[in-house]
């Protein structure tokens, strides 16, 4: 295939003992094309992606861009002015990131030459504070000046495109959110917000520049040697963190310009010139990045800023396989050899021919796709009952793994029941945690964590 070429081949390790495991080296997983220099890299740019292109893309967990992906949208001149003139959405209320207060200030008012400080702790981070209008939340709570036709106003704005499963546009509708800053304003590197902890996002985004042009920096998250069940990727933590700030990629979106990258994906973004920029940014589950979260498990079960994942790995790991309801996994040659495993499968496997596809598997599964991507090593589109044992117990072994190398006391916040709310560890033991896991990173030898 042309596109996967281009690209650089997506990699899905065959499934081995965690112990054995390497995961993919980053900058080879993501460089665009073989004959790309080092990083930073640019992303690559496609104009004329087919839907199977746009899924193998985004299930491999790639970052590109889609130039003109607005030109049709109704959203394209929504610059800052529109908003702060708008009869409707002037009267509405937006939060001013990273200040003392977090203050509000409406978008009817005079905020476009505000130069507020960031408070960022890095000479090349963005250092003025953009503003935020988070009207997907008009779902779940009240805010000043917003109404539900605000956000239906905004979903008759745009359409999704031809490439893209047309299930998203339930997706776009429910996820926009706008961003508005002058000067060197913008987003401090992060993965998780303090602001907005939801950001902490399990599937792909799409962010689309309205107005303006703006500087996009991405790296992945970084190899683990130790579990963190403390946020290491929030606001600006990124800049301070022993690991350091080293961008993967370095974007220049100009208006118009569609940016998709994967969960996982810590960005910073930083506005280019002095012109008020406008952009909105936008979730999607069709298709999830199933093999991006196959190939670097390790440190995504080893990360709880994207801890909301493990759920959802774990449905497609067990092909919505019953038991193990705390998700405790095992090691990999008891996990692979259960004899559930081939009952289960046999149940799936209507057709008796030895193989599961996306039709079998939807009797078990809320993303069918997303089991098939898991678990598909050899990319024929169906699971054989080998690669059903090896992606079960590569799941079950590295959870396993997580959960014996976490101090007895803090165990109890790897298991489901109570992973669904790591946010919400009090301050004082979350900088335990994150200080206890650095710390046992720093002792513990490449050999020993399986950096072969």
């Amino acid at each position: 295939m042309a596109l996967r070429l281009a690209i650089g081949i997506g990699h899905i390790a065959r499934a081995v003992d965690p112990a054995l495991y390497v995961e993919p080296e980053e900058t080879i997983y993501w460089r665009p094309r073989p004959e790309t220099g080092g990083p930073p890299f640019d992303a690559p740019r496609f104009r004329d992606l087919s839907r199977a292109e746009f899924t193998e893309l985004i299930e491999d967990g790639k970052v590109f861009v889609v130039p003109e992906i607005s030109k049709t949208w109704i959203l394209k001149d929504w610059d800052c002015d529109f908003f702060q003139k708008d009869e409707e959405f002037k009267h509405a209320a937006m939060n001013h990131q990273y200040t003392s207060s977090g203050k509000e200030q409406k978008l009817g008012d005079d905020w476009q030459k505000d130069q507020t400080a960031s408070g960022a702790k890095n000479a090349t981070a963005p250092q003025v504070a953009p503003f935020y209008w988070g009207i997907k939340d008009v779902q779940f709570e009240r805010r000043p000046g917003w109404t539900r036709k605000m956000l239906q106003r905004v979903a008759k704005s745009f359409q999704v495109p031809s490439f893209m499963d047309p299930t998203c546009q339930d997706d776009f509708a429910s996820t926009p959110e706008f961003w508005f800053g002058s000067g060197s304003a913008g987003a401090k590197a992060h993965m998780v917000s303090r602001v907005r902890p939801e950001d902490s996002h399990v599937q792909a985004t799409l962010s689309v520049q309205i107005a303006g042009t703006k500087r996009w920096r991405l790296m992945p998250l970084r190899r683990r040697r130790a579990p963190f069940l403390a946020m290491i990727y929030s606001d600006g933590q990124p800049y301070e963190n022993p690991e350091g700030w080293a961008p993967l990629f370095d974007i220049t979106l100009q208006p118009g310009d569609g940016l998709f990258f994967p969960p996982g994906m810590v960005h910073e973004t930083k506005n280019v010139g002095d012109l008020c920029t406008s952009s909105v940014t936008f979730q999607f589950n069709q298709p999830y990045a199933a093999r991006f979260y196959r190939s670097f498990f390790p440190r995504i079960r080893f990360t709880a800023d994207i801890g909301e994942s493990w759920a959802l790995i774990r449905e497609w790991a067990r092909l919505g396989m019953s038991g193990d309801e705390k998700g405790k996994g095992d090691s990999y040659e008891k996990a692979r050899q259960k004899k559930d495993l081939e009952k289960h499968f046999g149940w799936l496997d209507k057709d008796q021919n030895g193989l599961l596809t996306l039709p079998e598997l939807a009797k078990a599964l809320h993303s069918p796709s997303s089991g098939l991507a898991w678990h598909d090593s050899n990319r024929d589109g169906a699971v054989s009952l080998e690669e059903f044992q090896d992606g079960f117990a590569f799941w079950s072994a590295v959870t396993a793994e997580a959960v014996r190398s976490t101090p007895k006391e803090w165990r109890k916040f790897q298991l489901f029941g109570t992973i669904e709310n790591l946010e919400d560890i009090p301050g004082h033991l979350s900088k335990k945690m994150r200080q206890a896991s650095f710390q046992a990173e720093m002792n513990k030898s490449p050999k020993e964590s399986g950096e072969l």
